[in-house]
């Protein structure tokens, strides 16, 4: 099975960083995966992609064709790349962030990483665990792994507590 997922957002908001780890994770899992990134020229408020494909057997597309999962943390993002979005694929959005035309799941991302991390530029490691508790793609336990080797030396710690604020969320 092959599972394609596309976090959308908005530069700063990390979804490049959150699109790596989540690939790593799966590559711990000793799963295929391909990630990709797109991102416009602006370094804060351009349009921002990063495309994770995993699966336990060969990916021949090197980008998301079309999505299973959605991951939207701006308008910007979601308006941009909802189309891709299969008709029975799951939307999960930053419900104070993003305001979609179809049926979604989600929670105030930004809003739990400011108040229970302490952080805003958190917010893609709280979507993160979001995503990781309600679908299973890959186990918690890799994806905390993948955080301590790909964020920048010192942040782990914040980094993992706001994945864990994520996957609380997501448990729910």
């Amino acid at each position: 099975m092959i599972s394609q997922i596309r976090f959308a957002g908005i530069g700063g908001q990390g979804v490049i960083l959150a699109g790596l780890i989540l690939g790593e994770a799966a590559a711990i899992e000793g799963l295929n995966v391909i990630q990709t990134q797109d991102y416009g020229s602006q370094s804060r408020g351009g349009h921002s992609i990063a495309d994770v494909i995993i699966g336990d057997e060969p990916i021949y597309n090197l980008i998301v064709t079309k999505a299973d999962i959605l991951v939207a943390l701006a308008q910007l993002g979601y308006k941009a790349t909802k189309h891709e979005l299969k008709k029975d694929g799951l939307l999960i959005v930053d419900t104070d962030l993003v305001k979609p035309d179809r049926e979604f799941i989600g929670a105030p991302f930004t809003k739990l990483a400011e108040e229970k991390v302490g952080l805003a530029l958190t917010v893609n490691m709280v979507a993160l665990g979001y995503l990781v508790a309600k679908t299973g793609i890959v186990k918690k336990e890799s994806v905390e792994e993948a955080i301590r080797r790909r964020v920048p030396k010192g942040t782990e710690e914040i980094n993992l507590k706001a994945f864990n604020v994520g996957y609380e969320e997501g448990a729910k």
